[in-house]
């Protein structure tokens, strides 16, 4: 099946590299190119293409706002090509929040960086097809700090998300009562430079507060750390949080399956898994393993992933406990650490 793609870019040098790249794919085609926003929806309405790649910072009408109309008008697939400055970084969060369902970092180097961006660029164009582009359902921020109380604060959290994971992962953390008491891991597949800004909008919510993991750190109670775009995390038997930079797998790096294999050998029965939206299997052995150290893992339900590629391939190795809709995963979560399971 060919994908139709519309590119999205105000650089003349950045369309071309992206033509001559996705063109040479006998299952992509190359339909249009827009120089910014206000062509960009004007040639979404005209072209309906699969899937778009869309730039963040561009003149006269950005990234954001054609995003914006384009989900409104005509939902189609939207893949992120950002540069790594600060504002480039938080604006593409946005715009994962805001529908967008992936990320690709602009090339900045040679050919090993060209041929890294190439690779991920199809990776990513093909993992979209079939997104699920309902927009999120609502979710009700939790109410005071005293909705944490009789939780088990030794069990250790451990989350894995990727193609829209930042929309899930808003939800949740919505969902999560203020004085969440359990540290918390997570991995979300993302480049290298935009996880910084992914962690501020989650601690920006309000509830548990969120920051990018560093290298030796211990766990932390109350406090979500999320791993670096690029570097492998893992958990060691004394409860430090190590950085490796061993090759992707399943094509990522982090790997959730990383993470949750080393907790599962340190932490045994203590740990709670969460796999949530994502294309590919990555996280499904290690929510096996930790099942089988005798821990609790919970899946994200089919009706609100944007992939159900991730959750689907842990349930079916026998990795998942139950499923729930993402807007309920926050309750689901307090109820299984007081002890009363969730319907």
């Amino acid at each position: 099946m060919i994908q139709r793609v519309l590119i999205v870019d105000d650089s003349t040098l950045i369309r071309r590299l992206l033509g001559d790249m996705i063109g040479s794919q006998a299952d992509f085609q190359v339909v249009g190119y827009a120089r910014d926003g206000e062509e960009a929806i004007a040639k979404v309405r005209e072209l309906r293409p699969d899937v778009v790649t869309l730039d963040v910072e561009m003149p006269r009408c950005g990234g954001l706002e054609a995003l914006r109309q384009i989900m409104k008008t005509h939902p189609v697939p939207v893949v992120m090509v950002s540069s790594l400055t600060q504002t480039g970084a938080q604006e593409t969060i946005e715009a994962l929040q805001c529908g967008a369902v992936e990320v690709v970092a602009k090339p900045s180097g040679g050919p090993a960086e060209l041929g890294r961006v190439r690779e991920e660029l199809f990776m990513k164009l093909r993992g979209v097809r079939g997104a699920h582009l309902e927009p999120a359902r609502t979710v009700t921020p939790s109410g005071p700090a005293t909705e944490s109380t009789n939780l088990d604060a030794e069990r250790v959290v451990l989350i894995a998300s990727s193609t829209g994971g930042p929309r899930a992962l808003t939800a949740l953390f919505k969902g999560l009562p203020r004085g969440f008491p359990c540290p918390i891991v997570l991995v979300q597949h993302m480049p290298a430079g935009f996880t910084v800004s992914l962690a501020d909008r989650l601690s920006g919510l309000g509830t548990v507060p969120c920051r990018e993991a560093r290298d030796g750190e211990l766990l932390a109670p109350g406090c979500a750390l999320l791993a670096p775009g690029g570097k492998h995390l893992v958990l060691d038997r004394r409860g430090h949080l190590r950085f490796t930079d061993g090759p992707t797998i399943h094509g990522v790096r982090p790997s959730a399956d990383c993470l949750f294999i080393s907790a599962a050998k340190a932490l045994g029965a203590r740990c709670i898994g969460m796999v949530l939206t994502g294309m590919g299997k990555d996280g499904a052995e290690g929510a096996v393993a930790i099942r089988k150290a005798g821990g609790l893992v919970l899946g994200e339900s089919e009706a609100t992933c944007t992939i159900y590629g991730m959750p689907r391939a842990a349930k079916l190795a026998g990795g998942i406990d139950f499923e729930c809709p993402i807007d309920e995963m926050g309750k689901t979560l307090t109820d299984q650490l007081r002890g009363t399971r969730a319907a």
